[in-house]
């Protein structure tokens, strides 16, 4: 009677006594692939008269608490094996066993990394693709810029603009990429940025005009412009390559340097000039909404499409303006006429594209898929 009475009961004597039960053991283990450090709660019965006297991870004891700490740390990817042996505390000492899988995961995320093209020359478009073997949240950066990436079916992207006036140099990308688990992998690629091959044009104006086409003319009209191609819109309006504008033959190349009456050469031709008939209908390249009509000095009558994303493309010496702002133009719908407004010596279409706020090759549009 004094086991019993130094227990508390009459009960407890009787089953310490007698009792040949193992205790039951229950293992409560995640069913999701875990990583590091993993909690496996564990269920004893009967509860406060037995406890767990041996542990092991893999055969090789660890700490026998409840609940269990599970370091997968370091270990191989895959199922590892918990058991976990319970002791009562009756006079036969009674034992059982039980066993549980954990997943472990300790991996990183793999990642492809493509960038085209390579090298990319001063106005050119640069396409980011990036491929992860798992989903995983992907960070990008270009220097100091931070990339916002997009999804597509199987890779995230993102297109990045380097001006006529983008210095040549090598820019650092990069990439970081951090699964469900919090496994993350870091890595780097560099960008090249080559000197553009453009042309020089040496023109003759009169001397009237001459204040027209110096370069702080052309600088304080872009300023005017620039917050138009500085917005990022969503969600991107653009679907394949874009169409020319226009049917007609390019007069005036793109980054073309120019040199007014034998002076100085100035800044790169910021489009592509098309030839074509006043009254010649302008077609949207690609689908996008109208945000701007202006009249300015150098490009007379202008507009601009918002294709999404930071990609823009703007007209210029035009006659008119079919469309209203805010309207969703699709591709190949006329939306404006050709003229000759502005600093203009005859009917043409002047056409610009725009990426992140860079001006870029427009006709590269035209010849390749991006994303």
């Amino acid at each position: 009677m004094g086991i019993a009475w130094g227990s508390g009961t009459l009960e407890y004597a009787t089953w310490w006594v007698s009792n040949t039960t193992p205790p039951t053991v229950v293992l409560a283990v995640p069913q999701d692939v875990v990583r590091g450090e993993t909690p496996v709660g564990v269920r004893i019965e009967p509860s406060g008269r037995a406890r767990i006297v041996e542990a092991q991870l893999d055969g090789r004891p660890i700490l026998a608490s409840n609940p269990l700490v599970v370091d997968t740390a370091g270990l191989p990817d895959g199922d590892h094996q918990v058991v976990v042996v319970a002791e009562d505390e009756s006079r036969q000492r009674n034992r059982s066993t039980a066993t549980a899988a954990v997943r472990s995961d300790n991996t990183p995320p793999r990642l492809t990394i493509e960038g085209r093209p390579e090298p990319v020359p001063q106005g050119g478009t640069w396409l980011l693709r990036l491929r992860s073997d798992e989903p995983a949240a992907i960070h990008a950066t270009l220097g100091d810029r931070p990339l916002e990436l997009q999804a597509a079916d199987g890779f995230g992207w993102a297109v990045v603009g380097f001006g006529p006036d983008a210095p040549p140099s090598t820019v650092p990308v990069a990439i970081d990429a951090t699964d469900r688990l919090g496994n993350r992998a870091d890595q780097q690629a560099p960008v090249h940025v080559v000197p553009g091959d453009f042309p020089l044009d040496r023109v003759e104006v009169s001397a009237s005009l001459l204040p027209l086409v110096a370069p702080e003319a052309r600088a304080e009209e872009d300023r005017r412009l620039a917050p138009n191609y500085a917005k990022v819109t969503r969600p991107r309006l653009w679907e394949g390559r874009f169409l020319l504008p226009l049917q007609g033959s390019v007069i005036t190349e793109f980054g073309t340097l120019r040199t007014y009456n034998g002076g100085p050469v100035v800044g790169h031709h910021a489009g592509v000039d098309l030839a074509a008939a006043a009254g010649t209908p302008v077609r949207a390249p690609n689908r996008g909404r109208l945000v701007l009509t202006d009249e300015v000095r150098l490009r007379g009558r202008v507009a601009i499409l918002d294709h999404g994303l930071g990609v823009f493309t703007t007209y210029a010496h035009l006659s008119s303006v079919d469309a209203q702002i805010g309207d969703i133009v699709e591709r190949g719908q006329p939306f404006a006429r050709v003229g000759s407004s502005g600093l203009s010596t005859g009917p043409h279409l002047h056409w610009e594209l725009w990426v992140g706020g860079a001006n870029v090759a427009p006709l590269e549009w035209t010849e390749r898929d991006l994303p």
